[in-house]
């Protein structure tokens, strides 16, 4: 999705609406996420001057992994974000463009990608409480157990006898 700074009308809201598809070369998945099958941009745009604010909404079906049975599924992320963008690098809190055209591609996967959640569940999906080689212990269970056990790395120390 391309913004065309030339054609921005002054202080009037202008509003796009577009399907965005991502390049799987250029725009890279990482953990949770696996793929993005479909996404949904809305774009508000207001300029003042050199000033540009733009308010970025998207829904986007997308593929995570679960992170308690590392299955993949489908669900729908939303996201909202907001821009600020000038010709000129005076202010802090803006982003810089040049030229006549402002590529939002790169922003709204930035958005998706953090919409996503850090520990995604699959519908119905149950923690794992044991399986072969590990078991699943709750904070206070590990503290406890911890606490029992002793550190067995230090045991041989207790039967040394120190001169004074």
């Amino acid at each position: 999705m391309k913004l065309d700074v030339i054609r921005l009308p002054y202080t009037k809201e202008a509003k796009l609406s577009e399907e965005v598809s991502f390049d799987p070369e250029v725009y890279k998945c990482h953990f949770p996420l696996v793929e993005v099958l479909k996404c949904h941009a809305d774009v508000k745009v207001q300029r003042f001057e050199e000033f540009i604010y733009v308010t970025i909404s998207i829904v986007a079906k997308v593929v995570l992994q679960c992170s308690y049975t590392l299955q993949n599924f489908e669900t729908t992320i939303k996201g909202v974000d907001e821009l600020h963008f000038a010709s000129s690098n005076e202010d802090d809190d803006c982003i810089e463009f040049k030229g006549n055209t402002i590529e939002l591609d790169p922003y709204i996967f930035n958005l998706l990608s953090a919409s996503v959640p850090l520990s995604p569940k699959a519908p119905n999906a149950k923690a794992p409480t044991s399986g072969k080689g590990y078991r699943v212990l709750s904070e206070e269970e590990f503290a406890g157990e911890k606490e029992e056990k002793g550190n067995s790395q230090f045991d041989a120390l207790k039967d040394l006898e120190f001169d004074e």
